[in-house]
């Protein structure tokens, strides 16, 4: 009899590439997988249902992006992985991690997804990369990620690699298309590796320079690195901008204000403590007015609550809040 193997996405936005390695190296033993997406919401405001592991199966495997999400796959004998997942140090033996990525597992996929390092420099409260994977360290050459013609790297901060100028030297000599999905560390830009992500072949309808502006503190930095960033055209900068309710409002906002007055595009990253804060529907209001590029462009915050709240008063709460905080 076949033995059977289970392999379940709880919530990756993209091709998961544990359960895609854990699927070629069950399929070289004889193995017959089946995989499932379960598509438990990030959110905490969305309704999550439990999702039940179907029967019959010899190994359960099951990949957690977003922490409490595994509560919601109910099942016997399930392995846990991922940063969702309970065990923040469990990896893959290195006989699977080593496998190819089976991209079978997602037939609509178009583009190869990897790390070409793993682990950071920095130990930020927020972040658990460092908890996880540990100092910055290489793991992969371009030609073990790519399997398409575009390329999304997952790096947590490629520029942190000492030799992160010959990767982009192979890139740019290879004319790959490509995206650093998590960003670049502007506080690292200088004018050797600037040039160098000025010339990387972008991926088609994707916002092509993304970096960080975490905390206010950084302005002085930033400030300083900005001019670097000159030859790029308006809104092709974008700018993750962390928040959480414990950080002053006023420091949110002037973050929003700089990044517009440069003409670049924010991204609120919410903590999930922010669902649970008072004021939650100031930043809901607040993430869909920076997330959404064509209104940013062209609105004031205050435009944009007036076009999106159906009631005038919930409108003028977060007007209130804003521009009690410095907005304007």
């Amino acid at each position: 009899m076949t033995n059977k193997i289970c392999l379940i996405d709880a919530d990756s936005k993209i091709p998961n590439l544990p359960l895609m390695k854990l699927s070629t190296y069950y399929k070289n033993k004889g193995y017959e997988v089946d995989f499932y997406q379960a598509n438990i919401p990030y959110y905490p405001h969305r309704i999550k249902k439990n999702w039940y592991a179907p029967k019959g199966y010899d190994k359960y495997f099951c990949s957690v992006i977003f922490f409490g999400n595994y509560k919601y796959i109910k099942g016997k004998n399930i392995i846990f992985g991922g940063t969702g997942s309970k065990d923040l140090t469990k990896k893959l033996p290195e006989k699977i991690e080593s496998c190819e990525c089976d991209y079978s597992l997602y037939p609509n996929n178009d583009k190869s997804y990897g790390f070409l390092t793993r682990g950071c420099i920095r130990n930020c409260d927020f972040c658990i990369v460092r908890q996880k994977e540990g100092y910055i360290r290489r793991v992969n050459s371009i030609d073990d990620i790519k399997r398409h013609r575009q390329i999304v790297f997952l790096d947590n901060n490629i520029l942190a690699y000492k030799k992160h100028g010959e990767i982009f030297k192979e890139l740019i000599d290879r004319e790959i298309p490509c995206q650093f999905n998590s960003g670049y560390d502007i506080r690292l830009l200088n004018k050797k590796n600037v040039k160098q992500i000025s010339k990387l072949k972008k991926i088609p309808a994707v916002r092509p320079y993304i970096f960080a502006f975490d905390d206010w503190s950084y302005k002085p930095i930033i400030d300083k690195k900005a001019p670097l960033l000159n030859w790029t055209t308006p809104y092709t900068v974008a700018m993750y901008l962390y928040v959480h309710p414990n950080m002053p409002i006023s420091d949110t906002i002037n973050r929003i204000k700089y990044v517009k007055n440069k003409k670049w595009l924010p991204y609120l990253m919410r903590d999930i403590s922010c669902w649970y804060s008072k004021r939650k529907q100031f930043y809901t209001h607040l993430a869909g007015y920076c997330n959404q590029p064509s209104i940013f462009k062209t609105h004031s915050f205050e435009q944009y609550l007036y076009r999106r709240c159906a009631k005038k008063e919930d409108a003028e709460r977060s007007i209130k809040i804003w521009k009690e905080n410095g907005g304007n």
